[in-house]
């Protein structure tokens, strides 16, 4: 609404003539007082010539839209014309005022300066006509986009910067996603869920229900020797661990298919006893093992004695070395090619051999 002339007085031509002619515009607060913030402003006053309610929306509209831009806008972008957009944007967003589009900024400002006659592609001639409002409702991530894709395109990131046919085609194309665009998860719904995962364990459970089993009997069987120790028993324990810490000594027999003892019928010979030719297993189709484990009883204490048996010490370290306590074999010198031990009889000084 406007007073006095305002009914057949533009505010857009009053606010060119006004910033040609450097004159004063005054803003006035609800009890009709001056006051220097436009936010606090209720009525912008043109000197003697109309005055108008702030938000009042001017024939300038909006470059692919029927939004007109307000009178507080116009203003305010204005006031802040050297300021970078995207700097600009955010302010006025955050004070709840229209937005000026990057797209609009040069041609605007070259109206408002007196610089070119041209109100706009889409300004009209009655200035009472308004069909949108504050026409803010999700142009102001639109004119984000566009700025982004205009300022990669041309340069351009301040007032007045240069709008060329690649800055507009970007700005196209930015608006066209835009009004296609549905927001379906935002930064804030992403970080928010009402989900529980307390089914997870169940279903661990029925996946490896062997280990789920195996995990209650440990917990009894600690609960029993704690509530029943007897003399002795932490002792004991101390020597079951030992004894499970403790590598299995390392028997090293030829790689070789064609030697007398090999990966094929060692354990046969060394547990059972008994000699069979490895051609036997090869002609069944058998695969050669990585490794094989023999039990022996020491006649000198009783306890049965598990033995590794390799035919490779590619991947020794130096525990396994300290392990090897038997080699077996063919007398060729390449057998100890990658050995620490360099010919059979450095080998021997440190372990027995057949």
């Amino acid at each position: 609404m406007s007073t006095g002339t305002a009914a057949t007085t533009d505010p857009l031509e009053l606010l060119r003539q006004y910033t040609v002619e450097k004159k004063t515009i005054e803003f006035l607060d609800k009890e009709g007082n001056l006051t220097t913030d436009l936010l606090q402003a209720a009525t912008v006053r043109f000197g003697e010539d109309a005055s108008f309610a702030r938000d009042t929306p001017t024939r300038y509209s909006r470059s692919n839209s029927d939004d007109q831009y307000t009178l507080s806008a116009l203003l305010y972008f204005f006031d802040h014309r050297d300021q970078p957009f995207y700097e600009y944007m955010k302010a006025s967003n955050t004070l709840g005022l229209q937005t000026v589009s990057f797209n609009d900024r040069a041609g605007l400002l070259d109206y408002i300066t007196g610089k070119s006659d041209k109100a706009g592609a889409g300004a009209g001639t009655d200035s009472g006509k308004h069909t949108g409002g504050e026409g803010d409702g999700g142009g102001s991530r639109t004119d984000e986009l566009a700025a982004t894709a205009a300022a990669s395109a041309t340069g351009a990131g301040g007032a007045g910067g240069e709008t060329g046919a690649r800055a507009d085609s970007a700005n196209e194309v930015a608006r066209n996603v835009m009004r296609r665009e549905r927001t379906l998860v935002s930064t804030s719904t992403a970080l928010s869920s009402n989900k529980s995962f307390a089914h997870v364990s169940e279903l661990l459970k029925e996946l490896f229900p062997s280990k789920s089993a195996a995990g209650a009997k440990d917990k009894g069987a600690v609960g029993g020797a704690g509530s029943a120790a007897k003399p002795g028993g932490d002792a004991a324990g101390r020597r079951k661990s030992s004894h499970r810490k403790r590598r299995d000594p390392i028997i090293v027999v030829p790689a070789a298919t064609t030697a007398m003892l090999n990966m094929y019928n060692i354990k046969a010979l060394l547990q059972n006893h008994e000699y069979i030719e490895s051609r036997v297993f090869l002609e069944k189709g058998g695969q050669k093992p990585r490794e094989e484990f023999v039990e022996r009883m020491m006649s000198s204490t009783g306890q049965n004695i598990r033995f590794r048996v390799v035919d490779s010490v590619q991947d020794f370290g130096e525990a396994d070395w300290n392990s090897l306590v038997c080699v077996f074999t063919q007398g060729a010198g390449w057998q100890f090619k990658n050995w620490i031990w360099k010919s059979p009889e450095e080998v021997f000084q440190h372990c027995l051999g057949l």
